[in-house]
């Protein structure tokens, strides 16, 4: 195997396509493999010296044998990338954090290629530290990742939350494990006055949707009348918004997650909510024939549009759901709408907003365009990073 000199050690070589430079040069840190000159015979995790053509030293990079992104650009550099690498990178993300994160203690603390670490993420939950290995680089680093950790954020526990389907597609194996301290069931965190449960080992993502929280902050302002959260998961919004409603009914086919929702409820004193187990179509349906009214609505639903396949299918349901809560909403009323698919931009996903308030008759105007939390910092050149839309709009 051909090595090149970088960072003061000999590394593999991996050489890119003409279209793979232009590509490279955009900024996007990752190269797909039919933009590789030749396959290397690297092992997956290994990291490589990219080289285009007539030689040019393009950067350093994680190689991956099954993935169809066969590179991760770690730095553009001609830098050692070792331990003193990894650590200046943590406490950049850690000072960073210091800077942005405000009344709470669960937040994200490494966010992947925005700081640095590409197929990493780290999350915190009042002391305790849920990671995710994305890709087989971070997962042979993880003991020395652990090591900093331990160092630099001294935590109660550090569970691997391994279980993403995106491991597959690293060839990596699937798991949930404690490795450092005692994880209880539950921990308790803050979200400015809102306190919430939260189950790291099974809950969705590390067990909150850490990137919805300034989004959640900001609900608050908006409670009023009767408040209608679909999608509620663990009642993040609607804990959010009860304390000036006078009722708020969180809609959730998730048994255990509408269990956690009530417990929340309790944390919090609240005794205005009301908890409905139901397919999020079938209820919107049903309360528009019924002819209920709401002064706010809330919709955060997964992901409908997976990968690009899954567009057309994704854009029908999400003009569906919208036009529902169009139709549910008293004038003046507010409606809080999200979408956290990739492969729906925001200029699509505000066309079909507009589409569904027309076929509902009604006018609305958009009081803020936002997206996720500070401690999800985007890179400009990883579109995929941009990927949380949340609008909130007034209904005529």
């Amino acid at each position: 195997m051909e090595n090149y000199q970088a960072g003061g050690r000999r590394l593999p070589v991996v050489r890119l396509t003409p279209k793979g430079v232009r590509w490279q040069r955009t900024g996007h840190p990752w190269t797909y493999r039919n933009d590789l000159a030749e396959i290397p015979s690297l092992p997956s995790g290994e990291l490589a010296a990219v080289l285009g053509p007539q030689e040019k030293f393009l950067g350093q990079a994680f190689y991956s044998t099954t993935s169809r992104i066969a590179l991760r650009f770690v730095t553009y550099r001609d830098e050692t990338v070792d331990a003193l690498f990894w650590e200046e990178r943590l406490k950049r993300a850690v000072a960073y954090r210091r800077r942005v994160v405000q009344d709470t203690d669960a937040y994200r603390l490494i966010y992947g290629e925005a700081d640095g670490f590409a197929g990493l993420v780290v999350d915190h939950y009042a002391g305790h530290l849920a990671v995710q290995a994305l890709h087989p680089a971070l997962e042979r680093r993880l003991p020395e990742i652990i090591e900093l950790l331990v160092r630099y954020i001294t935590p109660i526990s550090i569970t691997l939350r391994n279980d993403s389907e995106m491991r597959r597609l690293e060839g990596l194996p699937l798991e949930i494990k404690t490795v450092l301290g005692d994880l209880p069931d539950l921990v308790q965190v803050r979200e400015g006055p809102v306190r919430l449960w939260v189950d790291i080992r099974a809950g969705q993502k590390t067990g909150l949707f850490l990137d919805q929280r300034e989004n959640r902050l900001a609900a608050e302002a908006y409670g009023r009348g009767e408040v209608l959260d679909v999608f509620a998961y663990q009642g993040g919004f609607a804990l959010h918004l009860a304390p000036k409603a006078e009722r708020v009914t969180l809609v959730e086919s998730s048994e255990a997650a509408l269990r956690l929702a009530q417990e929340n409820a309790g944390l919090n004193g609240f005794h205005n909510l009301e908890f409905v187990k139901a397919k999020a179509f079938s209820f919107l349906k049903k309360a528009v024939a019924e002819g209920r009214r709401f002064e706010v609505i809330v919709l955060d639903p997964p992901a409908f549009a997976k990968s690009r396949a899954e567009r057309a299918g994704a854009i029908k349901g999400y003009q569906e759901i919208n036009r529902r809560a169009f139709q549910l909403l008293n004038p003046g009323g507010t409606l809080i709408t999200c979408s956290c698919s990739y492969n729906l931009s925001e200029p699509e996903f505000l066309d079909l907003v507009r589409t569904a308030a027309a076929s509902a008759g009604r006018q609305a105007r958009l009081i803020e365009r936002r997206g996720a939390a500070r401690d999800h910092p985007a890179l400009l050149s990883l579109p995929e990073s941009l990927y949380l839309k949340c609008l909130i709009l007034e209904v005529e």
